[in-house]
């Protein structure tokens, strides 16, 4: 059978050509997709940063509120409701610091300060630098102060630091003996507690508040009591809360000025009025005698800058006291002395001859040497003034019958001008070896060398903090060989009484350089760097690196090369972050200390809130940093996400007569922050006429950015006038949990 086939070229064409078509509206389309779904998800990034942006906003606001205003145990609760993206605590790289400086023509500035290494450098081209001192902060609900006791300590009397806002509960402390803990103490606010430290060995005190510990063997001795907040320049103070021990106490109050006193004891209220007698160098004083059945807590107020003694031997058999400068060191050419009987002791760092002179009297002390006055002067009824041609140190003896000092004490350093330092100088009176000195090292390790009734080297480290040993009379020297500072105390005698800080505190370094360039110092904690996150919170937790810190540098005023001249703060603070995809991926919207910030899009930094600051009337500016840490039960995520943020403590940093103000913040925002807090900047005719001249900037109040290249740092100006500084950091803990519905 045939069939007649036939083909038609025309519709096989047709139909060939409608296929291609319709593949090339598909690939077309295709590409068309490819290309939209870039901007499709930028589109959906930016929702997603704008949506999380008002939501931190809302945080950020509530912290602000919060940590202003609020008191210890208040609390807030915001809800953060993700898209896509998810919550995370970023708890390395939040960091931000403030410096300041309190003499006029002075500038100091920083590198290196949050990179977690043990490598810092400092400029201060204007002077001398003499030293700088480093204090742990111990900021976060999992960073307790750790406070080791020394073996000849029989007994400990405690209480809370008072601040701004003192903790709502009581403070839970640990007694740690050999590594373990021996008893929990529940110390209720405004009250104190004796600890028998005779029972234990390689004593430890582990608490969540900071303390106020006199430590004492014996009888006692003799203190200056610290102040609850010194003054930044000369270490006085206006208000004292003392945990003394039963029995009789003696306190004195000095001053340089005519003085209002407050005391109040088991809460009983007295005021006394000290009149100047007009002489300029001649101060106040005002004595009394307590005396108690319990141990009880002192509080002093003055109306003027004063210091404070407390002797608790009464008997004058046993004291030695370190007087400050007025400086606010150990080391100076300025001091008010006690208006109480007794001895000092001269003590000469240097190689020159000194000239002491005082109302009535004066004394020449060889290089290298001791020279001890029966005191106070005949005739003189004040506090005198006892000025110095060069620098030297003055130990006050609560000894009225002869000039062997008893006692126990502190003894600076010869190269910091404070308590800790790597060179020790000191001369005992007392044979028979019943001198012993106590060394503690004021870092992570430490190799030293003591000359003296013996020569010896020595290593310790942060595990094995002190040795002990015993010293003839004579000539005393304690000089580090590497590495980190130490603490050097002198026990003469049965009795003694000396005020402890904690283990992370004034770890002082001595630098004696003048540099216009930039001087490289350490960090005297153990280096972190290239550590993983987990190692960097144990450290921070165990005190081996400092969690947040202060730094206090110590130069020449023109007087003296042992003043404070300039303070900062850095803090390493919790950043809490938001992570998205948009067209690519590592986009965050955070929250990093009172700021909202963002990388969307592109990576490029930006500021949706600044932090914040409150500036005048008049040249003021004042600060509050919110410290958002999370407690160990917060979790992360991509659920709805419920903050419950509860105010800790609130803590006065600084509030002085600065003269230059700085703001730093870690990258990568640093330099936007610093940028976008100067917006006024571009409304100044001599800014656009001089740029980067901060000297020639009259018509504008504000930040501006360093004019450094790659600096993240800003200046508040204010046209060369000095200003109020207030500086307040709030801890706020935060609990992230995710809702229940």
């Amino acid at each position: 059978m045939k069939h007649n086939i036939t083909r038609d070229d025309d519709a096989v064409s047709a139909a060939v050509a409608t296929v291609l078509l319709f593949g090339g509206v598909v690939s077309i389309i295709g590409l068309m997709l490819v290309s939209m779904l870039p901007i499709i998800e930028e589109l959906e990034g930016s929702i997603e940063r704008d949506d999380m942006s008002a939501q931190m906003m809302v945080l950020a606001q509530q912290t602000e509120v919060l940590s202003e205003h609020g008191m210890p145990g208040d609390s807030t609760e915001v809800t953060l409701i993700p898209l896509d993206g998810s919550l995370s605590w970023d708890n390395t790289r939040g960091g931000m610091w403030y410096s300041s400086t309190w003499l006029d023509d002075t500038t100091f500035r920083m590198k290196g300060i949050l990179d977690f290494d043990d490598v810092v450098e400092i400029k201060h081209p204007e002077s001398k630098t003499t030293a700088i001192c480093y204090d742990d902060l111990r900021l976060g609900p999992t960073r307790p102060f750790y406070y080791s006791i020394p073996e000849w300590v029989d007994t400990l009397s405690i209480s809370a630091q008072q601040g701004l806002a003192a903790p709502l509960g009581p403070i839970k402390i640990k007694l740690v003996a050999a590594q373990s803990t021996v008893e929990i103490i529940e110390l209720p606010i405004g009250e104190s507690h004796i600890v028998d430290s005779t029972t234990h060995t390689d004593l430890k005190l582990e608490s969540n508040h900071e303390l106020k510990i006199l430590a004492y063997s014996g009888q006692g001795g003799a203190i200056m009591a610290t102040p609850d907040k010194p003054n930044k320049l000369d270490h006085t103070g206006r208000s004292w809360n003392i945990p003394l021990p039963s029995g009789d106490a003696i306190i004195q109050v000095v001053s340089k000025e005519a003085n209002q006193i407050t005391s109040t004891v088991n809460g009983v209220e007295t005021r006394h009025i000290v009149s100047d007698n007009g002489d300029s160098r001649v101060g106040t004083h005002w004595t009394t005698t307590l005396s108690s059945i319990e141990p009880t807590i002192l509080a002093i107020s003055s109306s003027a800058p004063s210091r404070v003694m407390v002797i608790t031997e009464t008997s004058a058999n046993s004291g030695i006291v370190n007087l400050r400068s007025n400086s606010g060191s150990f080391i100076g050419t300025e001091f008010l002395a006690p208006q109480l009987p007794g001895y000092l002791e001269i003590t000469n760092p240097t190689e020159s001859t000194a000239t002491a002179t005082w109302k009535g009297g004066g004394i020449s002390v060889d290089g290298l040497s001791t020279e001890l006055i029966a005191w106070p002067p005949v005739g003189v009824s004040g506090a005198p003034l006892i000025d110095i041609d060069i620098d030297v140190m003055i130990n006050w003896y609560n000894n009225d019958s002869n000039t062997v000092g008893l006692g126990a004490s502190l003894v600076p350093a010869a190269d910091t001008g404070f308590s800790s330092g790597k060179e020790h100088m000191f001369t005992t009176r007392n044979s028979n070896l019943l001198d012993k000195i106590s060394t503690q090292i004021a870092g992570y390790s430490s190799t030293w060398n003591y000359t003296g009734s013996t020569t010896f080297n020595h290593s310790s480290s942060y595990a094995n903090q002190f040795y002990q040993f015993p010293a003839d009379a004579g000539v005393h020297q304690i000089k580090v060989i590497d590495d980190h500072p130490l603490r050097v105390f002198r026990v003469s005698g049965n009795s003694g009484l000396v005020e402890i800080i904690h283990d992370g505190a004034e770890r002082c370094l001595g630098i004696d350089t003048t540099a216009s360039g930039w001087i490289t110092t350490e960090l005297p904690w153990e280096s972190m760097s290239g550590r993983s996150e987990l190692q960097i919170l144990t450290s921070w937790s165990a005190g081996t690196h400092p969690s947040s810190y202060s730094a206090n540098l110590i130069a020449s005023n023109g007087r003296t090369d042992y003043t404070t001249v300039a303070s900062a703060w850095i803090f390493h603070i919790s950043r809490l972050t938001y992570e998205f995809t948009s067209s690519i991926t590592g986009m965050e919207v955070a929250y990093s200390s009172g700021a909202v910030l963002t990388n969307h899009p592109e990576f490029l930094p930006t500021v949706l809130k600044q932090p914040n600051d409150r500036s005048g009337p008049g040249p003021r500016f004042a600060s509050t940093i919110p410290a958002l840490n999370p407690t160990s039960d917060s979790t992360v995520g991509a659920g709805v996400m419920e903050l419950d943020i509860e105010l800790a403590y609130r803590e006065s940093l600084a509030s002085e007569i600065a003269y230059e103000v700085r703001r730093g913040w870690y990258s990568p925002y640093g330099a936007a922050i610093a940028n976008s807090g100067a917006s006024g900047l571009d409304e100044s005719l001599d800014w656009t006429v001089y740029p980067g001249n901060l000297n020639l900037l009259t018509d504008y109040v504000g930040w501006v950015p360093d004019p450094s290249i790659g600096t993240s740092e800003a200046v508040w100006h204010t046209n060369g006038d000095p200003i109020q500084f207030s500086l307040q950091l709030s801890s706020l803990d935060v609990t992230m949990t995710e809702a229940v519905e």
